[in-house]
């Protein structure tokens, strides 16, 4: 076989290997898991999650890989969310170009009058409430009446958004006070994909929107209604916020601070009638990002962007049996007469 023949057959099975792990046709939970059944906040795996809701009756899974299943029946507002926390000191451009896989499965929902699916955080210093919206469990898109600015449509990673700012008096972080809010709203709506939260954050800054120190940035569902409560789950089989680069972390990137301790005096009025969003502060919450673990982002290990493995991605390196080590001397595809 000449390496003239050997080339396109190379690169088109790396790929259709690549396409097998592709989170958005093959997630499913996995790990240790933990089952809540009123408000809580933990972490599982390092990973920390909260679920909160005003009335109903409600749980939710969160699983050790950053998965997790939201339940809810009868709930004027309810969400659950994982994710990254931090300590408040440093802004987004010193702690790395972040993004969030995402994959969203729909089940008998009812009655949502308002619901965000996407990213939600907080910064201090200034103190801003965050939404990116990639999605909702409600009949219609979030509209103008979330923000009282409408700063227009924007292409953000690709796609369309709409950028809304509110200056806000209410539950927070940091107590009943002033802050700011911003949502980047989709205008077409997808059931999985990865979300550059950075991007968004430097759009925002563009339009004069200021962010400050990042507290956190985790993936949402959230749901609410006007009336009687509303009910479904939300089943998130693959969801994780890391640093580094899109689509499955590949990047080496340190994991953020633990943030500390502080006053979990929630602020979940974002636009709607919820409640607060009680506690946010997770301690030891340093996601997918860890040394020592087998996720996607990590240093020593067999994923698929490892330094040092023969992994797909070990594209230039001399002394590995890789793909692309067509010159080298090793057991590689070059060695074909």
């Amino acid at each position: 076989m000449k390496l003239q023949q050997i080339i396109p057959f190379a690169f088109s099975l790396a790929a259709s290997l690549v396409s097998a792990q592709s989170f958005c046709s093959s997630a499913q939970h996995s790990g240790t898991s933990v089952k809540e059944t009123s408000n809580k906040v933990g972490n599982i795996g390092g990973i920390g999650y909260e679920l909160w809701a005003d009335g109903g009756n409600n749980s939710a899974t969160f699983y050790s890989d950053g998965s997790f299943t939201c339940s809810f029946q009868g709930s004027k507002d309810y969400l659950c969310r994982t994710g990254l926390s931090f300590d408040s000191t440093k802004p987004h451009s010193q702690i790395g170009h972040m993004y969030a896989d995402f994959k969203l499965i729909k089940q008998n929902i009812s009655n949502v009058d308002y619901s965000y699916v996407g990213i939600y955080g907080w910064t201090r210093n200034p103190l801003v409430e965050f939404y990116i919206v990639d999605n909702w469990l409600s009949q219609y898109r979030p509209g103008d009446w979330v923000g009282n600015k409408k700063h227009g449509d924007y292409m953000i990673d690709g796609a369309t958004y709409t950028v809304f700012e509110n200056d806000r008096f209410g539950p927070s972080i940091d107590g009943d006070t002033n802050f700011k809010q911003y949502f980047s709203i989709r205008q077409q709506a997808r059931d999985c994909g990865t979300i550059d939260i950075t991007a968004h954050f430097e759009q925002w800054e563009k339009l004069g929107m200021r962010m400050g120190n990042l507290h956190e940035a985790k993936v949402l569902g959230e749901a609410g209604s006007n009336g009687a409560g509303t009910s479904g789950t939300a089943d998130f089989p693959y969801a994780k916020v890391y640093i580094g680069q899109g689509n499955g972390g590949a990047g080496n990137a340190a994991a953020p601070a633990p943030a500390p301790a502080a006053n979990n005096n929630g602020g979940n009025n974002g636009g709607n009638n919820g409640g607060d969003w009680n506690n946010w502060n997770n301690n030891n919450n340093n996601g997918w990002n860890n040394n020592n673990n087998n996720g996607w982002n990590n240093n020593n290990n067999n994923g698929w962007n490892n330094n040092n493995n023969n992994g797909w991605n070990n594209w230039n390196n001399n002394n590995n049996n890789g793909w692309n080590n067509w010159g080298n001397n090793n057991n590689g595809w070059h060695n074909w007469y």
